[in-house]
C-alpha cells in the first residue's frame, strides 16, 4: 500500500472534518442565514462599482508566511476594486492587543481589525464599537457555522466579528529531537509522564529539554496551556465559571502548581527564564531550531512557522497533554483569530464587503491558504480542499479537536486582569518564591478579589 503524501493526507483529514461539521449542523449548529446571504459572489471577486475613492486600514498580527499572503490578497481586491486603498498595518502578537486597545481609546482604530476573541468583552465594554455584522446584507453568513458565530462573535446579541479559521489545540513536536532521542511521536503524554521522560533526557544532556513554554499572558503561557489545562483534564470542568466564580478545590489547584514546579525542577522543561525570550516566537527559540527542545503547545494557526522553524521533515503535530488518569480528554477549538469592522469607519460599508470578501470567497482563500489555520467558512474551506492546499499537520489537529471538542471556555478565565494574576502566582510557585500551598491560596484569594471588580 502506498503511503499517502502530505496534501493527500490534508485533503483525507479536511473530509473527516467536513464530515464533523456536517455532523454539528445536524445537532443544531447549523450555518445561519440571518442577512441575505451573497450566493454566487462569494466564490469569485467582482469588481466593485466605479465608486468614490476610499482608503481603508487593516490591522493584524502574524508570522512573515501570514503577512505575505494578506498583502497579496489586498493587492488582489485592489485590483479588483480599483476605487479602494488597503494599508495594511501588520506586525508580531507581541504588544498588539495592548495597541488595539489604546487605538479604540483614542479614537483611532484601523476600520478593520483582526482580534482574539477573548478581548471582545473588554473592547465592547468600552462602548458600541464594531459593525453588527448580522444587519450587513454584504456578508454571507450562510458560511460559517450558527455555533460559533453565536458562541465566539457575538456580544449582548450583535454579531460583532466573524472567524478567520478555525484552531485546535495541541503539542508542536520537534521530530528531529523525537527521532534522535527515540521518543514516538504518537505518544499520548500525560503530565506526569512528560516530567519523568524529560528528567531522564536531561540528565544525559543537559542542554536538551522535553518541553518548553513561555510566561504567557491571555491567550497561551503557564496559565492558559498549563495550569487551565492540567485542571480541566483532571476534572473535566473548568476551574472557574462566568458567574464569575472559582470552581476548583485549593487542593487541585496547588496540585496543578505542584506539578507546574516539577516541570520544570526536573529539567523536563526549558527554564522559564530562557524560554521567556522567545514570548510569542517560541519557533525562533536556539533549543527548537537546533533539536535541542522536544515540544511545545500552541494552536493550528502556528504550525507553519513551527515547521519552517524545525526544517523540512523534522516536524509533527501532536494531542494536547493531559493530567493523569483525568477525567476529560476533550480538545480545546475555537476561531483562530476573528475580524471586526470599525463602527466609527468612515468607510464601514467598503470595509464590510473586503471582509465577505477576505472570508468567502474563492479567490482570496487561494492566496491566504492556511496561513489563519483552516477556514471556518464553507465555501473558502471547499476552495482549498478542492485544490487539494491544505497542510495535513494543520488538517489534523483541527480534525482531532472537532471529533471531541472542549466546551468553549469562560470569558472570565481569558480576562487580562486574571490571567496576569495566574501569570505572577505561577511564576513565583516555578521561581521557588511561592509553594505550591500558599500559591493556591494566593491566586484564589487575589482572583475571588479580582472578579467582585468584574461584577
Amino acid at each position: 500500500m502506498k503511503m499517502m503524501s502530505g496534501k493527500m493526507l490534508g485533503m483525507a483529514c479536511l473530509v473527516a472534518l467536513s464530515a464533523t461539521l456536517a455532523g454539528c449542523g445536524d445537532s443544531g449548529t447549523t450555518s445561519t442565514a440571518t442577512t441575505s446571504p451573497a450566493g454566487a459572489e462569494t466564490q469569485t471577486a467582482k469588481p466593485a462599482d466605479s465608486g468614490k475613492q476610499v482608503t481603508l486600514r487593516f490591522s493584524w498580527w502574524g508570522s512573515d508566511v501570514r503577512h505575505k499572503a494578506t498583502l497579496a490578497a489586498i493587492d488582489a481586491y485592489t485590483k479588483l476594486n480599483p476605487n479602494v486603498k488597503i494599508e495594511g498595518e501588520y506586525q508580531g502578537y507581541d504588544g498588539y492587543q495592548q495597541k488595539i486597545m489604546t487605538q479604540i481609546a483614542g479614537g483611532s482604530a484601523p476600520d478593520i481589525m483582526q482580534l482574539d476573541y477573548p478581548w471582545l468583552s473588554d473592547l465592547s465594554a468600552q462602548g458600541d464599537i464594531f459593525v453588527d455584522l448580522s444587519k450587513e446584507s454584504a456578508v454571507d453568513l450562510t458560511q460559517f457555522p450558527k455555533k460559533i458565530l453565536d458562541e465566539y462573535d457575538s456580544v449582548k446579541g450583535k454579531l460583532v466579528s466573524l472567524p478567520m479559521g478555525t484552531n485546535g489545540f495541541g503539542t508542536m513536536i520537534n521530530k528531529a529531537f523525537f527521532d534522535k532521542n527515540g521518543l514516538d511521536k504518537n505518544t499520548q503524554w500525560t503530565w506526569e509522564k512528560l516530567i519523568e521522560e524529560g528528567e531522564k533526557l536531561n540528565q544525559k544532556s543537559k542542554n536538551q529539554f522535553l518541553f518548553a513554554i513561555e510566561p504567557g499572558t491571555t491567550t497561551g503561557g503557564l496559565g492558559e496551556f498549563v495550569l487551565n489545562e492540567y485542571l480541566y483534564s483532571k476534572n473535566g470542568t473548568y476551574w472557574v465559571s462566568n458567574d464569575p466564580a472559582i470552581k476548583a478545590s485549593k487542593e487541585d489547584i496547588a496540585q496543578g502548581l505542584s506539578v507546574m514546579k516539577k516541570l520544570f525542577d526536573s529539567g523536563a522543561a526549558q527554564p522559564l527564564g530562557d524560554a521567556a525570550l522567545f514570548s510569542g516566537k517560541m519557533e525562533q527559540n536556539p533549543k527548537w531550531v537546533n533539536a535541542e527542545m522536544g515540544m511545545t503547545l500552541d494552536w493550528s494557526s502556528t504550525v507553519g512557522k513551527y515547521k519552517a522553524a524545525a526544517g523540512d521533515g523534522k516536524f509533527a503535530v501532536g494531542m494536547p497533554i493531559f493530567a493523569k488518569d483525568g477525567k476529560a480528554q476533550a480538545v480545546k477549538t475555537k476561531p483562530s483569530m476573528i475580524v471586526s469592522v470599525n463602527k466609527k469607519s468612515a468607510n464601514a460599508q467598503e470595509a464590510v464587503k473586503f471582509v465577505n470578501w477576505l472570508l468567502n470567497s474563492k479567490d482570496a482563500s487561494l492566496i491566504l491558504l492556511d496561513t489563519r489555520s483552516i477556514p471556518t467558512s464553507d465555501s473558502a474551506k471547499k476552495a482549498l480542499v478542492e485544490a487539494n492546499k491544505i497542510d495535513s499537520d494543520i488538517a489534523k489537529m483541527v480534525d482531532s479537536a472537532l471529533k471531541n471538542p472542549a466546551s468553549s471556555p469562560p470569558t472570565v478565565q481569558n480576562n487580562p486582569e486574571v490571567a496576569d494574576i495566574i501569570r505572577d502566582i505561577c511564576e513565583k510557585v516555578v521561581y521557588g518564591n511561592l509553594t505550591p500551598d500558599k500559591g493556591a491560596e494566593q491566586l484564589m484569594q487575589r482572583v475571588q478579589d479580582k472578579f467582585k471588580d468584574i461584577k
